[in-house]
């Protein structure tokens, strides 16, 4: 009898010292998530730098424009000019590697915080995809993303859709998912750990999701290949499954259900890159039938829509994933802007008037493109206008540039002429002024013309516009 309630003593020790340690490790685990310790190395960490911003935008202003994927979205289009063009507010939330399922979930979280009126999925992640086949790349960037995202109860919503149960621990822990740093990696748990006794500094400059990566484009190297391998992708390899179709469908309902517009953006690869384009663009028409209508699909890939893009718009790789360089992303944005109001989603809506937007996209890329100067400013002013034409004279550390918007009505030639007086040293005189078209930030309502002018010159007056 003895013996047996000395075993009993026993166990139940056992068990709680088993409780105790176990709380214990789970209090430490908790505790340098939160510090984060072993948090990974996140100065490129765009994921997270979108959600941030994000959460940080909106808390002063609503999103209008929310375009959800992967990074050929945040390679590809420029929220700046595309909120400028518009009048709205665009926002990038993207995250590299990710597929639609993750973009479902993404979606969900950031209408809860502000709802609204289009939404636009990059159709680069639309493909064949098992979450609980994730293999180590794929997985290490779909553990990003969720990690990235705020709201407690869609991530615990989430979790088994997107990840096996054996991922679990590690998707909510960057201690368990990184806790080889203290063989492998001190110095990085060493960096957070001073990191955690700084004060979070706040982030000064209007980020809306844009990563600029690739300013070159696509090299003679890179075409010999094309030339003699071919295309590294075929369109007949492009498969999709019932993950793809589910929630594809499991988007547009969500856009119903809260009454926001819904598109759909493919943006290119460079021609050569791909073959048999027509065979992937039939497979993925087929996943987006539920939608209903095909007017609201932007396929920059296919001859009507590709024409602009050259070379210089694509990275310069033979991999199969290829982006969009800096220029391509703004050709990209302005067809985008186009299609926007051709299909008028935003049914003629525009924050351009209020004090408010101009202020938070003031001088920024692409507002003087889009917009005008305000009276008092002493860098950058309207020099001519009419009907038909705006010219302004914008200052910066470098040059001077000359900016002609246009009505394509009036002209839709490459130079414009200007007949000008120009003042430089306190002397004046006569010079024409030839601007070329900028073809990165026009579009079918606004062609823009550019000259970059000697920062000497102090004052231009126009007497007379000649090619129009």
């Amino acid at each position: 009898m003895k013996d047996r309630e000395q075993q009993n003593k026993t166990i139940k020790k056992v068990i709680l010292k088993t409780v105790l340690i176990t709380i214990v490790i789970l209090i430490a685990i908790v505790f340098t998530d939160k510090k984060g310790f072993f948090n990974p190395d996140n100065r490129n960490n765009h994921t997270l730098k979108k959600w941030d911003s994000f959460y940080d935008f909106t808390k002063k202003n609503d999103v209008d424009i929310l375009l959800i994927g992967n990074s050929h979205l945040y390679t590809g289009i420029n929220p700046k000019n595309l909120s400028c063009a518009l009048g709205v507010n665009a926002f990038i939330l993207a995250s590299p590697g990710t597929r639609v399922i993750d973009h479902y979930y993404s979606l969900e979280e950031a209408i809860k915080v502000s709802k609204p009126k289009l939404v636009i999925i990059e159709t680069y992640g639309i493909k064949e995809h098992e979450v609980f086949q994730l293999k180590k790349g794929p997985l290490s960037d779909q553990f990003k993303s969720f990690s990235a995202r705020r709201d407690f109860s869609l991530k615990l919503k989430s979790t088994p859709y997107l990840f096996s149960a054996k991922h679990y621990p590690y998707a909510w822990s960057n201690t368990l998912r990184n806790h080889d740093f203290i063989f492998n990696n001190y110095k990085q748990i060493s960096n957070n750990i001073q990191l955690s006794k700084k004060r979070k500094k706040k982030q000064q400059k209007l980020y809306l999701g844009r990563y600029v990566r690739f300013q070159t484009g696509v090299e003679d190297s890179v075409l010999n290949l094309y030339n003699t391998k071919g295309s590294p992708v075929n369109g007949a390899d492009f498969k999709t499954n019932n993950t793809t179709t589910i929630y594809i469908n499991k988007i547009i309902g969500l856009c119903r259900e809260n009454n926001i517009q819904l598109m759909f953006l493919t943006l290119p690869m460079y021609n050569k890159h791909i073959e048999n384009y027509s065979l992937w663009r039939n497979k993925l028409k087929l996943n987006l039938d539920e939608f209903g209508d095909m007017d609201h699909w932007l396929d920059l890939q296919i001859p009507e829509n590709y024409s602009g893009f050259s070379r210089n718009s694509f990275e310069n790789t033979y991999k199969t994933n290829q982006h969009m360089t800096y220029s391509g992303s703004l050709l990209a944005t302005y067809k985008l802007v186009d299609f926007i109001n051709t299909r008028n989603f935003l049914e003629n809506y525009s924050r351009k008037t209020t004090q408010k937007w101009r202020n938070v996209f003031y001088a920024d890329e692409g507002f003087f493109e889009n917009n005008t100067p305000v009276k008092h400013d002493k860098n950058n002013r309207v020099l001519y206008k009419d009907k038909n034409i705006e010219i302004l004279l914008l200052k910066n550390s470098k040059y001077n540039t000359l900016l002609a918007k246009v009505n394509p009505i009036t002209s839709k030639k490459n130079q414009i002429e200007l007949e000008s007086i120009l003042k430089s040293n306190n002397t004046e005189y006569t010079q024409k002024l030839v601007l070329n078209l900028d073809i990165y930030h026009s579009t079918k309502s606004n062609l823009n013309y550019l000259l970059n002018i000697n920062k000497q010159v102090e004052n231009i007056e126009i007497i007379g516009i000649e090619n129009l």
